[in-house]
């Protein structure tokens, strides 16, 4: 205790300003700004407390909250008892910790909740104007015919207006069978597509890959369509279901939760209210128990049941997809939409408390095709799923398709074991919109597999197949294996099988063994020596890949016999800064005598061009999103790095004569980080957080310059004038031309010593202490690089 009669939080005769953590049960709900008063007296700004503590109270408490904080700048933790709320100052972490929150007037709780936190806001937004190319070239020579082919050319890439994309991919080849044709460039697709996140909706124009589900069948065709799939633009929304399912513990407790018997998880709660709808289910019926022990020692226990359906969807979401255009009739080839005006579509939506059905049309004038899918939830974690269509073409009339499928999972507290059927019928006159003269051969196709984890080291797969033919001989598969991972490096895998399959179609009738072994000292080197008997096929490979870091090399070889033929092949992959390149080599023969008598050597290389709103940077290949990054001009030529940092050459890309360093690995839809650094920056250049935050939209891009006009720091020692330090002192930092839309934070240590970013050149600045009766001012000089030594500063105090 203090001489004030109060906790010695303030060993100082004076008031200190801080800005510290403010945490709820070691969770930190972020930073707010304290007064420690002379006299040992904590006083927290009120704005942000209030901000900040809002997250943990229901509705109730946070206007009885609003109404308490009324007209005020500080709050104590004297002024919040009423309500039930206590906070103090914890010296030792230098943070502000929430002790207590009366359990009424907490929120309820997520425990299983794993969406994406709610701060989770982008620092920037991307380029109005953006877009890349992709360009690989690969060239490959025949040694025994002497044969070089003109190199083919493949190009993909988009470009971003605004919220529209336009993409495209193709390729400049030799066409024709065995590259005899004439060298022409062919397309693959080019189209428009537009998305609206907030509906997860996307709209394409131009070529389609249309989305089937069930007994659809896929065209090729070229006109307008529409998607809705929530997991396309919230890829980490947890599939499980979501129903108001509430805990109200009155006291501090220990909760079991039990799991169709298991025991999932054993939780220590405090009194309050907690939110468990998020628990993970299995696919199929769940029993949940949850056991509660209080600390009186009274004992109470909830049970309930519920589903999740697996049917891609999260319980009470939906799906769609619609498009309509001509078929194309060319395949291979650029599409050419000869055929007729088709729409293919479907709709699928999953319930809380009934299964999940799906629909689904595809018609042209001479087929129409409708289908459908539902199933039923039964006891003990299985499912029952059902599928049907039924078809009539012009040329093959009637038609009728129909599937079940089984599956049971078997939860043994941490090993899952599983079981499917599944059972397909198709009549032979049930036709697709892309083939209507249907004429299918095969009748009934059976598969069903069964895998048993004995222990976390060994598992058991059991499999089985049968397909009968309406004009062949009816085919079937059985088979046994089973994995056992020795170590963490080393695993070995084995079986037996038995198969007949009608003549044609392929060897491998009658009993075979198999057996391989797979060595992974790590993650980018593997080993596989692996025997099938039935194929009467071996193989020997090795990989290593590489690290994708500038300078990074991976390689492989794989050596295979298949019945007498023998075949062997290497490669060896470069990561280059602006471009990456593989060297491969063939070598294949009927027999081992004839070993190398057709030899194959070709060469890749990759590189992309990207811009953002005038940026231009050269780099490797972009999947989707990227961002281009560059130096500011007071840092004089310096080159900028993304990725980690300079460090062991830890970074993907580097800035330099062909623009600036590009990131081409950025995910639509999913907030992530791009880092960066700069090349021998000057002494005291502050070149930011060396991170920002993006959450890119489809096939865009960002222009980052790295760098600011405000790059300077300076440092010092703030002492009074008997020469004491001024230790521990809070205050601002503001620019005397007003151009700086918020003051700096100034703080010193307990000798006295501060510093300060974030400093324009050729400025005056002025430095409040506390409320301002003491302040002192500097400049900084307009030729400084970085870092300027305002030595020791003699604080002036106000009279």
């Amino acid at each position: 205790m203090g001489k004030y009669g109060r906790p010695d939080i303030n060993p100082y005769d004076r008031d200190l300003d801080l800005t510290v953590p403010l945490l709820f049960k070691r969770r930190s709900l972020g930073d707010l700004t304290i007064r420690l008063t002379f006299d040992d007296r904590l006083l927290v700004d009120t704005k942000a407390f209030q901000s900040l503590v809002e997250t943990l109270l229901n509705d109730e408490a946070r206007s009885a909250l609003t109404q308490r904080l009324q007209n005020r700048d500080h709050v104590t933790s004297e002024d919040l008892a009423p309500l039930g709320i206590a906070f103090e100052y914890d010296p030792s972490s230098l943070a502000v910790v929430v002790l207590t929150i009366d359990p009424g007037k907490r929120a309820a709780q997520q425990l299983f909740d794993v969406s994406r936190p709610p701060n989770d806001k982008p620092d920037i937004e991307p380029a109005s104007v953006a877009g890349f190319l992709n360009i690989n070239v690969f060239q490959s020579y025949r040694w025994n015919t002497n044969e070089a082919p003109p190199p083919a050319l493949n190009l993909n890439g988009a470009i971003r207006y605004g919220g529209i994309v336009f993409e495209g991919d193709g390729q400049f080849a030799q066409q024709g069978f065995a590259n005899t044709g004439n060298y022409s460039f062919e397309r693959n697709y080019a189209r428009f597509v537009y998305d609206e996140p907030a509906q997860y909706r996307r709209w394409f124009l131009g070529d389609l890959s249309t989305e089937i589900r069930g007994q659809q069948g896929f065209a090729q065709m070229g006109g307008i369509g529409v998607s809705r799939q929530r997991q396309r633009f919230d890829p980490y929304r947890s599939s499980v279901l979501q129903s108001n399912r509430q805990l109200i513990l009155q006291r501090d407790s220990s909760v079991r939760i039990l799991r169709n018997g298991v025991l999932y998880r054993e939780l220590r709660l405090d009194a309050g209210a907690y939110d468990f709808s998020a628990l993970p289910l299995l696919s199929g019926s769940n029993d949940v128990q949850i056991e509660v022990r209080d600390n009186a020692g009274g004992v109470q226990s909830l049970a309930y049941s519920s589903y999740l359906d697996p049917i891609d969807l999260v319980p009470g979401d939906f799906e769609y997809a619609a498009y309509v255009g001509p078929i194309s009739t060319r395949f291979g080839q650029s599409p050419v939409y000869n055929g007729p005006v088709a729409f293919s579509g479907f709709f699928r939506k999953a319930f809380l408390n009934a299964p999940a059905v799906g629909v689904g049309l595809q018609a042209t004038a001479h087929v129409q095709t409708l289908t459908g899918q539902t199933q039923f939830v039964l006891s003990g974690g299985s499912r029952l799923l059902l599928d049907g269509g039924v078809s009539h073409s012009r040329e093959a009339g009637a038609g009728v398709s129909v599937g079940a499928g089984f599956e049971q999972l078997i939860d043994r507290g941490g090993l899952v074991d599983s079981a499917t059927l599944r059972v397909d019928y198709l009549s032979r006159r049930y036709a697709f919109i892309s083939s209507p003269d249907a004429d299918n051969n095969n009748a009934v196709n059976i598969t069903g597999q069964y895998t048993r984890a004995i222990n976390q080291r060994i598992w058991a797969l059991v499999t089985g197949s049968y397909l009968k033919s309406r004009d062949r001989r009816d085919s079937y598969r059985i088979g046994v294996s089973a994995n056992y991972n020795l170590t963490r490096e080393l695993s070995v895998r084995g079986g037996v099988d038995y198969s007949r399959f009608d003549q044609g179609l392929g060897r491998g009738s009658g009993i075979g063994f198999n057996v391989a072994i797979v060595f992974q000292p790590n993650y980018r080197d593997r080993f596989e020596a692996r025997h099938d008997g039935a194929l009467d096929s071996s193989s020997l490979s090795y990989t290593h890949t590489s690290s994708s870091r500038i300078g990074s090399v991976g390689y492989g070889a794989t050596v295979n016999r298949d019945g007498d033929a023998l075949g062997a092949q290497g490669f060896a992959d470069y990561i280059a800064n602006r471009f990456d390149a593989t060297l491969s080599h063939a070598s294949y023969g009927p027999s081992l005598g004839r070993f190398g008598s057709d030899n194959v050597t070709g060469v890749r290389v990759g590189t992309s061009l990207a811009f953002a709103d005038g940026a231009f940077g050269l780099g490797r290949r972009i999947n989707d999103s990227f961002a281009v990054l560059y130096a500011h001009d007071n840092l004089k030529g310096r080159s900028v790095v993304a990725g980690q940092s300079l460090a062991n050459n830890d970074y993907m890309s580097k800035s330099g004569t062909f623009g600036g360093a590009v990131n081409g690995y950025l995910s639509s839809y999913v907030t992530q980080s791009i880092q960066y650094d700069i090349e021998n920056p000057p002494a005291g250049y502050d070149i930011g957080a060396g991170t920002v935050r993006v959450n890119p939209p489809y096939h865009s891009g960002y222009k980052l310059k790295i760098g600011t006009d405000a790059f300077v720091s300076a440092a010092g020692v703030l002492t009074f004038p008997n020469g004491t330090p001024v230790a521990l002192a809070g205050g601002r930092v503001i620019a005397k031309d007003g151009k700086d839309k918020e003051p700096i934070p100034f703080f010193t240590n307990s000798v006295g010593r501060f510093a300060i970013q974030n400093l324009r050149p050729a400025i005056d600045y002025r430095v409040e202490l506390g409320s301002g009766s003491a302040a002192f001012e500097f400049r900084v000089p307009a030729d400084t690089t970085g870092l300027v030594d305002l030595k020791t500063i003699v604080l002036k105090l106000a009279n």
